[in-house]
């Protein structure tokens, strides 16, 4: 009998061991399951032709994920959706964002990066003498915008233009850019990702202009952590995270594949340049 007892105790005993790590790793891992909000609309989330998840804003949020330690739920949604659910409270981290009114009520934001924004219109629509502001006051130029968003525009720019009937609103900025090349509209606003993505990886560009306006300032680009969601240390380490990312050139490495090699300086490590 006792050489019986020994026998399973020597059998038993790596099944123990085994359960004992599986609990040792859940209590000291992270049991946070966070809910990660991004726009179903390129270029922060698209399906690759070999049906594989890409994207600055989906690998950006899943880098900070994976550093936090802890697993996540993807809420892909349209942009209008997006937003309602975040001021609901029902998302925790929503990428990639500039500066939101509305958003603010209920989330910090958190600055990844800046840019400046270009202005891109179709060659046969202007001139190479056509400036920012030409564009802006020329009665036959139609502009394209994300429905309820600013797509990189001004709150003065669109005002005017919806007061003149010259801004059409699509769901998203896949939208936009199909109506910009099919030449629905004229003219969009644009950052060093949009223009990449929907130009210039099309190989489009050479019906376009992309004028810079130096005069529009810069353009934030982050994230925003919801406060009913997060507790201050949470929000605290992701801040902290997000900082890194920047430092260690890991959003260098993620904007590579995104934008032109000209662009890059703006995703490159603070004080590199």
């Amino acid at each position: 009998m006792n050489k019986l007892i020994a026998v399973f105790f020597v059998i038993m005993t790596p099944v123990f061991s085994q359960a004992q790590d599986e609990i040792r790793t859940l209590v000291s891992g992270c049991e946070k399951r966070y809910v990660l909000a991004f726009q179903d609309d390129a270029p922060g989330f698209f399906v690759d032709e070999k049906n594989r998840k890409n994207g600055t804003a989906y690998e950006l949020l899943l880098e900070i994920v994976r550093r936090l330690g802890c697993k996540s739920t993807e809420q892909i949604t349209p942009y209008l959706t997006l937003k309602e659910n975040f001021l609901r409270n029902k998302s925790d981290i929503y990428a990639l964002s500039t500066p939101d009114k509305e958003l603010d009520k209920v989330a910090e934001f958190v600055e990844m990066y800046s840019f400046p924004r270009s202005l891109v219109v179709s060659k046969k629509a202007s001139t190479d003498k056509d400036t920012v502001h030409t564009l802006l006051k020329n009665p036959k130029i139609l502009f394209g915008n994300v429905a309820g968003g600013f797509l990189f525009m001004q709150l003065s720019e669109r005002e005017e233009l919806e007061a003149k009937h010259r801004l059409k609103e699509f769901p998203g900025p896949t939208g936009v850019f199909n109506a910009l090349s099919e030449g629905r509209i004229q003219a969009t606003f644009s950052s060093p990702a949009f223009t990449y993505y929907f130009l210039t990886r099309e190989k489009k560009m050479n019906q376009f202009r992309a004028i810079p306006d130096p005069e529009g300032g810069l353009y934030h680009s982050g994230f925003y952590l919801a406060r009913k969601r997060l507790t201050e240390a949470e929000r605290g380490k992701i801040r902290e995270i997000i900082r890194e990312i920047r430092a260690d050139g890991t959003l260098l490495r993620i904007a590579s594949k995104y934008v032109n090699p000209e662009d890059l300086i703006y995703y490159k490590p603070t004080g590199s340049f």
